[in-house]
């Protein structure tokens, strides 16, 4: 979605404020639309498991795992009264979240500079023969899924890396609102869309269901959101699925790579 005028990243803390206000009233409104179908949750349990508030008051690239005191005080009044916190706490959560302008912005530091994926050891709970990878946008403020030569390139040679440090890798696999994005499936084969696991109906703190909502430049998504407000759903629920390396291989090389 276009965004409006952005010097990226910001350069102070004042240009930056603005955009914590508008994640911070979208929070908020998540919060309270989530709970219209959750009753049996508190407000402070759903801002903490199923919104963007650790993303929002993120340390660099990586969402909080503790909240500062200030968050916790906020999180405990949204227990006596929502509305009269969000009200209370708009100025000074926008304002704590803005000061750290430049970590906000920063590189994540498990990617390499200008990558957009990236590869793990084997997982205990999947087979040693599958490669988990993993989505990060390496080329803000513009999207990776706007440059498809460059994003087939990365994925070529993640295959090379993983297969070198790990033999035993033959199979590709990762979970993530993307795939239910055309866009991105365009990068796979065949055997990948028929592998592809049903839509999760659940919303997590993590970026693998709500990255949907950040824009490349780092700012809400308003078109997702706005869907989220509207229906109490993702637009693009996150799934699973998996593919050889071979056919991956094949694919990139044939429509991407020629």
């Amino acid at each position: 979605m276009p965004s409006d005028s952005l010097h990226y990243p910001p350069s102070s803390s004042e240009e930056y404020l603005p955009i914590c206000r508008e994640f911070y009233d979208f929070t908020a409104a998540m919060a309270r639309r989530y709970r219209a179908d959750h009753l049996e949750k508190t407000f402070s349990e759903i801002l903490r498991r199923h919104t963007l508030l650790s993303w929002w008051l993120r340390d660099a690239a990586c969402e909080l795992s503790e909240f500062p005191s200030v968050v916790e005080e906020f999180l405990s009044a949204c227990d006596m009264n929502f509305d009269a916190a969000v009200t209370r706490f708009r100025p000074i959560l926008s304002e704590f979240a803005s000061r750290n302008f430049a970590g906000a912005y920063a590189w994540n530091p498990l990617f390499a500079q200008g990558r957009s994926v990236r590869w793990q050891e084997p997982h205990p709970e999947l087979p040693p023969s599958w490669c988990i990878i993993h989505l990060w946008n390496g080329v803000r403020p513009r999207s990776f899924l706007n440059d498809a030569h460059g994003f087939a390139v990365q994925l070529v040679e993640l295959l090379e890396a993983a297969a070198k440090a790990y033999p035993q890798y033959d199979t590709l696999y990762t979970f993530s609102w993307l795939l239910s994005e055309p866009r991105f499936l365009c990068f796979f084969p065949e055997e990948w869309l028929r592998n592809l696991g049903s839509p999760h109906s659940g919303i997590h703190a993590n970026l693998g269901f709500l990255g949907q909502f950040i824009a490349a430049d780092g700012r809400l998504n308003r078109r997702t959101a706005q869907f989220y407000l509207d229906t109490g759903r993702l637009l693009f629920q996150p799934r699973s699925s998996h593919c050889s390396f071979k056919a991956m291989r094949e694919h990139l090389q044939t429509h991407f790579l020629s």
